[in-house]
């Protein structure tokens, strides 16, 4: 859904979405020595089922394939 430089507001977000029953979370990552708080919600099966916990959310999302 998001990447933050601050994990408050990484936690704040992922509070406030909620899919069939899941939470987002987030998944601290570095990136070229920058901690980087993400938004994530799923793995999913496909890209059909993670557009549709998208739409479902409510929120501006994209889709992330791969290994987090």
């Amino acid at each position: 859904f998001a990447a933050f430089l601050v994990e408050e507001r990484a936690r704040e977000l992922a509070s406030r979405i909620h899919v069939g029953g899941e939470n987002a979370r987030v998944v601290t990552t570095s990136r070229d020595g920058t901690t980087v708080f993400r938004v994530v919600l799923g793995p999913f099966l496909t890209r059909e089922e993670a557009d549709r916990a998208g739409r479902e959310s409510r929120q501006s999302y994209w889709v992330f394939e791969g290994e987090l």
